[in-house]
Protein backbone atom coordinates (compact mmCIF):
# COMPACT_ATOMS: atom_id res chain seq x y z
CA UNK A 1 0.00 0.00 0.00
CA UNK A 2 1.47 3.14 -0.77
CA UNK A 3 1.87 6.13 2.00
CA UNK A 4 -1.26 8.25 0.34
CA UNK A 5 -3.62 5.03 0.60
CA UNK A 6 -2.50 4.17 3.96
CA UNK A 7 -2.74 7.98 5.36
CA UNK A 8 -6.49 7.74 3.82
CA UNK A 9 -6.99 4.59 5.49
CA UNK A 10 -5.78 5.65 8.74
CA UNK A 11 -7.93 8.64 8.49
CA UNK A 12 -11.24 7.45 7.18
CA UNK A 13 -10.66 4.93 10.98
CA UNK A 14 -9.69 8.09 12.75
CA UNK A 15 -12.46 10.45 12.03
CA UNK A 16 -15.11 8.15 12.05
CA UNK A 17 -14.26 8.46 15.98
CA UNK A 18 -15.03 12.26 15.37
CA UNK A 19 -11.14 13.07 15.49
CA UNK A 20 -8.44 13.91 13.02
CA UNK A 21 -6.22 12.60 10.87
CA UNK A 22 -3.27 13.08 9.08
CA UNK A 23 -0.58 12.43 5.93
CA UNK A 24 2.21 13.09 4.13
CA UNK A 25 0.30 14.87 1.56
CA UNK A 26 -3.11 16.29 3.52
CA UNK A 27 -4.54 16.39 7.04
CA UNK A 28 -8.30 16.19 7.81
CA UNK A 29 -10.65 17.20 10.38
CA UNK A 30 -14.23 17.13 11.26
CA UNK A 31 -15.33 20.28 11.86
CA UNK A 32 -18.73 21.56 13.81
CA UNK A 33 -22.10 19.74 11.96
CA UNK A 34 -24.07 22.00 9.88
CA UNK A 35 -27.68 21.90 10.14
CA UNK A 36 -27.38 18.64 11.99
CA UNK A 37 -25.08 16.96 8.86
CA UNK A 38 -21.08 16.20 10.33
CA UNK A 39 -19.01 18.25 8.32
CA UNK A 40 -15.25 17.10 7.73
CA UNK A 41 -12.10 19.45 6.28
CA UNK A 42 -9.34 18.29 4.14
CA UNK A 43 -6.41 20.57 3.51
CA UNK A 44 -3.56 19.21 1.07
CA UNK A 45 -0.22 20.26 1.34
CA UNK A 46 3.39 19.41 1.10
CA UNK A 47 5.54 17.97 -2.27
CA UNK A 48 3.71 14.60 -2.17
CA UNK A 49 0.45 15.93 -2.98
CA UNK A 50 -0.71 15.61 -6.16
CA UNK A 51 -3.57 16.03 -8.54
CA UNK A 52 -7.28 15.57 -6.84
CA UNK A 53 -5.29 14.83 -3.72
CA UNK A 54 -7.98 16.47 -1.45
CA UNK A 55 -10.81 14.91 -3.41
CA UNK A 56 -9.33 11.40 -3.28
CA UNK A 57 -9.19 12.19 1.17
CA UNK A 58 -12.91 13.23 0.91
CA UNK A 59 -13.80 10.37 -0.65
CA UNK A 60 -12.11 7.77 1.45
CA UNK A 61 -13.37 8.87 4.37
CA UNK A 62 -17.23 9.22 2.87
CA UNK A 63 -17.22 5.73 1.66
CA UNK A 64 -19.32 4.51 -0.70
CA UNK A 65 -21.62 8.29 -0.04
CA UNK A 66 -20.84 11.10 -2.49
CA UNK A 67 -18.94 14.06 -1.66
CA UNK A 68 -21.06 17.54 -1.08
CA UNK A 69 -18.41 20.21 -1.57
CA UNK A 70 -19.38 22.61 0.96
CA UNK A 71 -15.99 25.20 0.73
CA UNK A 72 -12.69 24.80 -1.06
CA UNK A 73 -9.73 27.49 -0.87
CA UNK A 74 -6.81 27.06 -3.81
CA UNK A 75 -3.49 27.89 -3.62
CA UNK A 76 -1.72 30.73 -5.54
CA UNK A 77 -0.93 28.81 -8.68
CA UNK A 78 -3.53 29.16 -11.34
CA UNK A 79 -5.78 26.09 -12.67
CA UNK A 80 -4.73 24.04 -9.16
CA UNK A 81 -6.56 21.67 -7.15
CA UNK A 82 -8.55 22.59 -3.93
CA UNK A 83 -5.59 22.61 -1.04
CA UNK A 84 -8.08 23.04 1.36
CA UNK A 85 -11.67 20.68 1.03
CA UNK A 86 -14.70 21.49 3.13
CA UNK A 87 -17.29 18.89 2.43
CA UNK A 88 -20.19 16.48 4.12
CA UNK A 89 -20.97 13.17 3.10
CA UNK A 90 -24.09 12.24 1.29
CA UNK A 91 -26.78 13.83 -0.90
CA UNK A 92 -27.82 16.71 -0.65
CA UNK A 93 -31.02 17.59 1.04
CA UNK A 94 -33.92 18.57 -1.15
CA UNK A 95 -34.29 22.52 -2.05
CA UNK A 96 -36.53 24.57 0.23
CA UNK A 97 -38.57 25.54 -3.13
CA UNK A 98 -39.26 21.65 -3.26
CA UNK A 99 -40.09 21.03 0.36
CA UNK A 100 -42.81 23.74 0.17
CA UNK A 101 -44.17 22.68 -3.42
CA UNK A 102 -44.72 19.29 -1.58
CA UNK A 103 -46.80 20.82 0.78
CA UNK A 104 -50.71 21.57 0.32
CA UNK A 105 -52.07 24.57 -0.63
CA UNK A 106 -54.59 26.14 1.66
CA UNK A 107 -58.12 26.48 1.15
CA UNK A 108 -59.42 29.39 -0.62
CA UNK A 109 -62.71 30.24 1.14
CA UNK A 110 -65.73 32.67 0.18
CA UNK A 111 -68.41 33.96 2.11
CA UNK A 112 -71.77 34.92 0.85
CA UNK A 113 -74.38 36.83 3.30
CA UNK A 114 -77.55 37.04 2.56
CA UNK A 115 -79.72 39.51 4.93
CA UNK A 116 -82.51 41.48 5.15
CA UNK A 117 -86.96 41.60 4.88
CA UNK A 118 -86.90 40.51 1.30
CA UNK A 119 -85.39 37.11 1.79
CA UNK A 120 -88.38 35.09 3.61
CA UNK A 121 -91.76 36.02 4.89
CA UNK A 122 -92.08 37.11 8.35
CA UNK A 123 -92.14 33.83 10.51
CA UNK A 124 -91.73 31.73 7.02
CA UNK A 125 -88.62 29.44 5.94
CA UNK A 126 -90.13 29.99 2.47
CA UNK A 127 -87.02 31.60 -0.18
CA UNK A 128 -89.01 35.15 -1.39
CA UNK A 129 -88.29 36.23 -4.96
CA UNK A 130 -85.58 38.34 -3.89
CA UNK A 131 -83.57 35.48 -2.33
CA UNK A 132 -83.98 33.35 -5.05
CA UNK A 133 -82.51 35.96 -7.32
CA UNK A 134 -79.77 36.18 -5.07
CA UNK A 135 -79.15 32.73 -4.98
CA UNK A 136 -79.27 32.08 -9.05
CA UNK A 137 -76.48 34.69 -9.63
CA UNK A 138 -74.38 33.04 -6.98
CA UNK A 139 -74.85 29.73 -8.92
CA UNK A 140 -74.24 31.55 -11.99
CA UNK A 141 -70.81 32.82 -10.52
CA UNK A 142 -69.40 29.57 -9.14
CA UNK A 143 -71.12 27.25 -12.36
CA UNK A 144 -67.98 25.74 -12.93
CA UNK A 145 -66.92 25.04 -9.16
CA UNK A 146 -66.76 22.05 -7.76
CA UNK A 147 -66.58 22.62 -3.47
CA UNK A 148 -64.70 20.33 -1.24
CA UNK A 149 -67.44 21.94 1.89
CA UNK A 150 -70.23 24.23 2.07
CA UNK A 151 -70.95 25.69 5.13
CA UNK A 152 -74.85 27.04 5.22
CA UNK A 153 -76.14 28.73 8.70
CA UNK A 154 -78.95 30.61 9.61
CA UNK A 155 -79.65 33.04 12.47
CA UNK A 156 -82.45 35.45 13.30
CA UNK A 157 -82.69 38.25 15.19
CA UNK A 158 -83.88 38.56 19.27
CA UNK A 159 -87.39 38.77 18.65
CA UNK A 160 -89.00 35.15 20.16
CA UNK A 161 -88.36 32.41 22.38
CA UNK A 162 -84.74 30.99 21.80
CA UNK A 163 -86.42 27.62 21.04
CA UNK A 164 -88.52 29.12 18.22
CA UNK A 165 -85.64 30.97 16.83
CA UNK A 166 -82.91 28.33 16.56
CA UNK A 167 -86.02 25.95 14.85
CA UNK A 168 -86.83 28.97 12.21
CA UNK A 169 -83.42 29.73 11.50
CA UNK A 170 -82.40 25.79 10.96
CA UNK A 171 -85.55 25.96 8.71
CA UNK A 172 -84.32 28.60 7.01
CA UNK A 173 -80.81 27.65 6.23
CA UNK A 174 -82.18 24.50 5.01
CA UNK A 175 -84.71 26.15 2.32
CA UNK A 176 -81.27 27.65 1.27
CA UNK A 177 -79.02 24.61 0.99
CA UNK A 178 -82.04 22.98 -0.90
CA UNK A 179 -82.78 25.38 -3.30
CA UNK A 180 -78.61 25.52 -3.83
CA UNK A 181 -78.33 21.58 -4.23
CA UNK A 182 -81.31 21.31 -6.44
CA UNK A 183 -79.77 23.83 -9.08
CA UNK A 184 -76.83 22.45 -9.44
CA UNK A 185 -74.15 23.94 -6.78
CA UNK A 186 -71.68 21.08 -6.44
CA UNK A 187 -69.99 20.04 -3.07
CA UNK A 188 -68.26 17.49 -1.75
CA UNK A 189 -70.22 17.85 1.49
CA UNK A 190 -72.81 20.33 2.76
CA UNK A 191 -73.39 21.24 6.78
CA UNK A 192 -76.63 22.99 7.27
CA UNK A 193 -76.77 24.75 10.97
CA UNK A 194 -79.59 26.83 12.41
CA UNK A 195 -78.07 29.51 14.93
CA UNK A 196 -81.14 31.45 16.53
CA UNK A 197 -80.46 34.38 17.53
CA UNK A 198 -76.89 33.82 18.34
CA UNK A 199 -73.54 35.83 16.88
CA UNK A 200 -75.88 39.29 16.03
CA UNK A 201 -74.02 41.64 13.55
CA UNK A 202 -75.93 44.69 14.36
CA UNK A 203 -78.19 45.91 17.50
CA UNK A 204 -81.31 44.01 18.17
CA UNK A 205 -82.71 47.72 19.47
CA UNK A 206 -83.52 49.25 15.90
CA UNK A 207 -85.43 47.88 13.06
CA UNK A 208 -82.38 47.56 10.75
CA UNK A 209 -80.12 46.08 13.32
CA UNK A 210 -82.79 43.38 13.47
CA UNK A 211 -83.32 43.08 9.78
CA UNK A 212 -79.31 42.56 9.36
CA UNK A 213 -79.01 39.58 12.18
CA UNK A 214 -82.17 38.02 10.44
CA UNK A 215 -79.55 36.47 7.44
CA UNK A 216 -78.06 33.53 6.51
CA UNK A 217 -74.34 33.13 5.59
CA UNK A 218 -73.12 30.65 2.86
CA UNK A 219 -69.21 29.76 3.46
CA UNK A 220 -67.75 28.00 -0.03
CA UNK A 221 -64.01 26.10 0.64
CA UNK A 222 -62.50 24.87 -2.62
Amino acid sequence: MNKLALALALSATVLAACSTASGPTFSASELQPRDGVRTFQVDCHGLLSGPQTCMKAARKICGDQPVRTVDSARALRDGSDPASLVFQCGAAPAEAAAASAAEPASATVEHVNLSGDALFATDHATLAPTARESLDRLLSEHADHTYSKVTITGFTDSVGSDDYNLALSQRRAEAVAAYLKAHGLKADSMTVTGRGKADPVASNATAEGRASNRRVEITLQH
